[in-house]
């Protein structure tokens, strides 16, 4: 019979056994990097790395040369870069500087497939994500530009359309990465159109928001900090035009969310676009007014505010300044005028100066304002009843 084997000679021939492959693994590690170290240029290495280096320690002096050399071809060819324009290219430039460099690197050190095709799609992607960072940033200036001058008043349409611009930009720098990653968008698209399908059934409300603040941006109805009322809603300033629903703020400063379909189908009135605002007063006089007295200050009146620069002329916007109405306790004159402001403050300004000449046309002309007054007559039973005697007795 054969000893049975002790437990320590198994430990030991596992231990063996684990260094063996462990030694096996560096050597082939070894044979591996000698193999790859033989492959790399060491010439470019050592350039692409010293280029590397200074391209980190001046990365913002020569990403400020390229955005001057830029500057100075657009004003050659009479194109003027702002300020933005410089603030979001600057940042992008150094961003693809340090990735060319980078790439640079990469190439002169030959490393293996995988490894150095996951690093090269890293720095594409950097630099793809760079540039459309840029643009992203520069759509506002973009918009700027794209919309007629005559046409940058329309705040709401250059809202939308910046908005639009910015949510392609993020579509297509989206797709642009994963173009890099070889991710292919067919099945995705695919999966999306069939999921949309019912999300379009669930947001049917979203989609008809959507739909009518589109319509109402196109028919130019109102603009941000327009004065409108909406019958029977709400009446106040335009805040803000989102993409289901637009904030109109109310006198009191409450804030008012209204649904762009309700919106669209509601009766609206734009105050804003109206070129004047009216005053429309009766001046009530006392009975006592002569005729000569009401002519006089209705032709002062007349000439007052033909000759105020507060007012709209007659032959832009009507004018009445007549004598009208015998009122229960008054003699009516009619003023209906228009001032030239649409400004609230300043129309308040031109009622006051309007209604202090007024008062004082009247007052020169010995006249006086009428107020309501009402006239009693109580009889006396006994008196009565005893003039009926007197003249039953004749």
């Amino acid at each position: 019979m054969h000893p049975a084997p002790s437990i320590v000679e198994g430990k030991e021939g596992g231990c063996g056994d684990k260094l063996d492959q462990l030694f096996k693994y560096l050597a082939d590690f070894a044979g591996k990097f000698e193999s790859w170290w033989t492959l790399i240029d060491a010439d470019g290495l050592l350039l692409s790395s010293a280029v590397l280096i200074v391209v980190i320690l001046l990365r913002k002096a020569l990403s400020g040369f390229a955005v001057r050399t830029m500057d100075f071809i657009a004003s050659r060819i009479q194109i003027t870069l702002g300020d933005a324009v410089k603030d979001a290219i600057e940042p992008a430039l150094r961003a693809l500087i340090i990735a060319l460099a980078f790439y640079g690197v990469l190439e002169a050190l030959h490393l293996p497939g995988i490894l150095d095709q996951t690093l090269e799609r890293i720095v594409v992607s950097v630099a793809v994500a760079a540039t459309f960072a840029a643009a992203f940033v520069l759509v506002d200036v973009s918009v700027a530009w794209i919309v007629p001058a005559k046409d940058q008043v329309h705040g709401l349409q250059m809202s939308w359309l910046t908005k639009i611009l910015k949510a392609a930009t993020l579509i297509i720098a989206l797709s642009a990465v994963l173009k890099v990653w070889d991710i292919d968008l067919g099945p995705v698209l695919t999966g999306m159109g069939v999921l949309g399908a019912g999300v379009a059934l669930a947001a049917q409300d979203l989609f008809r928001n959507l739909i009518a603040g589109m319509a109402s941006m196109g028919e130019k109805r109102f603009d941000i900090g327009d004065w409108v009322r909406v019958e029977g809603v709400v009446e106040g300033i335009v805040e803000k035009m989102e993409l289901r629903s637009t904030l109109i703020r109310q006198f009191d400063r409450a804030a008012v969310h209204v649904p762009n379909a309700d919106l669209a189908n509601s009766v609206l009135i734009n105050f804003t676009r109206r070129p004047y605002r009216r005053i429309y007063w009766d001046i009530k006089l006392v009975y006592d007014t002569s005729a000569e007295q009401l002519n006089q200050i209705r032709s002062e009146t007349e000439k007052y505010i033909d000759e105020s620069n507060d007012f709209a002329s007659p032959d832009r916007a009507s004018r009445y300044i007549r004598i009208d109405a015998f009122d229960e306790s008054s003699i009516n004159i009619m003023i209906w005028c228009f001032t030239n402001t649409i400004d609230y403050a300043t129309y308040l300004e031109a009622k006051e100066r309007l209604l202090l000449e007024i008062k004082r046309i009247v007052e020169e002309a010995g006249s006086s304002f009428a107020f309501p007054t009402r006239t009693i007559l109580a009889e006396n039973p006994s008196a009565t009843a005893e003039t009926e005697r007197d003249l039953q007795q004749r």
